[in-house]
């Protein structure tokens, strides 16, 4: 008789899904972070191109000309105050041009360390020569550059005569 009794059946009822999950601060900061972590090839081609001009820039703030313009005057009494405040002495002049150089600097260092850190891992991976080794191979070339020379210093003087003689005709 135990056998027949059954059990009864019980419904699953499915979770109701809200429109938005519900996240955690740490899962909003990640997300937060892998925007920003996000590269863009636009802005890095565009910070590789306005470094050098900022750069440049830096230079001729610091140097007070642009080709023949002086650039001293026109810098310190622009009518504007805030604008003025940067130039209108030397010193606040080149600590001006020296603040865009480090700046520009700093871009392209900033814009290099994507390329140069596989290289590095992969240099950390190469065997490198001993300093005996490095010294033999460098004498070896030093030697081969010699004889180059002495051979293309024969050949000119081999050819010399016959150069002056075609000229002549």
């Amino acid at each position: 008789m135990a056998d027949q009794i059954k059990e009864p059946k019980v419904k699953k009822v499915k979770p109701v899904q809200t429109s938005k999950p519900v996240q955690t601060p740490d899962e909003k900061h990640s997300r937060i972070m892998e925007i920003l972590k996000k590269e863009y090839a636009f802005e890095n081609w565009l910070l590789a191109i306005l470094s050098p001009v900022l750069i440049l820039y830096g230079i001729y703030i610091i140097l007070g000309k642009f080709g023949s313009t002086d650039l001293t005057i026109p810098l310190g009494s622009s009518g504007y105050a805030f604008i003025d405040f940067f130039f209108e002495t030397d010193l606040k002049r080149i600590l001006t041009g020296t603040f865009l150089i480090l700046v520009g600097t700093l871009v392209i260092v900033f814009l290099a360390i994507p390329i140069l850190r596989p290289s590095i891992t992969e240099m950390k991976k190469s065997s490198w020569p001993t300093g005996k080794e490095l010294a033999a191979d460098s004498g070896r070339v030093f030697a081969f550059l010699l004889f180059l020379m002495f051979v293309f210093t024969l050949y000119g003087f081999a050819l010399d005569p016959l150069f002056k003689w075609i000229y002549t005709l």
